[in-house]
């Protein structure tokens, strides 16, 4: 099958975009024919590499005109590349993707327009009620990757068919790490006799990474043997940095920007950790508990879809320092627990987010809509 699949940008390196990674080269090397488009970023060459096609569109646009215009655009992308269907990821592609499929209909093109939601940019009632308003005018069938997700869109009126596929990455990429957990350590100037926290996650308010540093500061934190790594930039580093420093815990905390080499340090660290005020269902939680780490994360969204409280690690309230603090402390200081919860995240990863599963699955939602949208229009 022939997927184009579209997202704003390839830049920021989050969840988002790397599922377009992993699902476009799921869907090569299973046999399909998938084709990104993108206004272009960082991760185009991951893509590439994998031996799938970008497209550059400006499609990170959200000026009405250009949205237009970019339904003129695609139209023409998807009828070069002959696609059996169109996948823009959010409801700005959607809204042009629907504008490019119906101009194909009118050139006897039958090309369904299945949107896939991670989550709306603002995690607030209304915003949801206008991507529901939109949705429903737009997609002709709706992916999302949590019941979270599912729950949000509906509750604010969202009609379209609708379909729960929780987003997988490739265990190849943490069995690929040749390096020794020691000497991935020995690089970071990570001390054996310090236990690491690892964060992934954008410099933005809504990752609480604040939270996080109040959490260090406080005084049970304070004498621990423990390290946090904070991988990830943005438009808050500055002021993250900046608050690490007030706080008296630069000792404690380092910055390592955008990272490409996560699986490795995952690897090397004791405990995942993901303090976010609001998710949907987080990637990376499921790459952590692949990598066998305990998981420290706040109760939001649909992080309790992967991680059971007290079995694969500990859930706490978002934005709660000092629950925060206490979680740490008691993960810091027990080696027992943290295998223990390492190995049952890890058995849960494996039997409930299968890689080649998830591309199946998509591949099976995709042909059936198509099938539908052809049936019911031709």
């Amino acid at each position: 099958m022939r997927i184009a699949i579209a997202i704003m940008s390839l830049e920021l390196g989050g969840g988002a975009e790397h599922d377009i990674v992993n699902l476009s080269a799921g869907l090569k090397k299973a046999g399909h024919e998938p084709l990104v488009v993108t206004s272009g970023g960082r991760l185009c060459k991951d893509i590439e590499a994998e031996g799938v096609p970008i497209v550059r569109c400006p499609v990170d646009s959200r000026a009405p005109v250009q949205l237009w215009k970019n339904g003129r655009l695609l139209a023409d992308i998807l009828e070069e590349h002959r696609s059996d269907v169109f996948n823009p990821q959010g409801v700005y592609p959607g809204l042009s993707g629907y504008l490019a499929t119906r101009r194909l209909k009118r050139r006897g093109s039958l090309v369904p327009n299945i949107v896939t939601i991670h989550m709306l940019e603002r995690c607030t009632w209304w915003y949801y009620r206008l991507g529901a308003f939109i949705l429903n005018r737009v997609a002709d069938h709706v992916i999302v990757e949590s019941q979270c997700e599912q729950d949000r869109l509906q509750s604010r009126g969202l009609k379209r068919p609708l379909t729960v596929i929780p987003n997988c990455f490739p265990p190849g990429k943490l069995a690929a790490v040749a390096k020794s957990r020691e000497e991935i350590r020995r690089e970071m100037g990570w001390p054996d006799d310090r236990i690491v926290f690892i964060m992934p996650a954008r410099m933005r308010r809504e990752k609480g990474h604040d939270i996080l540093l109040q959490s260090i500061a406080r005084p049970e934190v304070h004498g621990l043997p423990v390290h946090f790594y904070l991988a990830g930039d943005g438009p808050e580093q500055a002021a993250i940095e900046a608050l690490a420093v007030e706080l008296g815990i630069w000792d404690k905390v380092a910055f390592g920007g955008f990272r490409h080499d996560l699986p490795a340090l995952y690897k090397a660290a004791d405990v995942f950790l993901l303090c976010s005020r609001y998710e949907s269902l987080p990637l990376s939680i499921r790459e952590g508990m692949g990598a066998s780490l305990p998981v420290l994360a706040t109760s939001v969204g649909g992080i309790a879809e992967a991680v059971e409280h007290g079995e694969s690690g500990l859930l706490v309230p978002p934005e709660n320092a000092e629950a925060l603090a206490s979680a740490i402390v008691r993960l810091a200081t027990d080696a027992t627990l943290r295998d223990c919860m390492g190995r049952h995240g890890n058995a849960i990863c494996r039997d409930r987010f299968d890689y080649d599963h998830w591309i199946v699955h998509n591949v099976e939602v995709m042909g059936a809509v198509r099938d539908q949208f052809v049936k019911e229009h031709a």
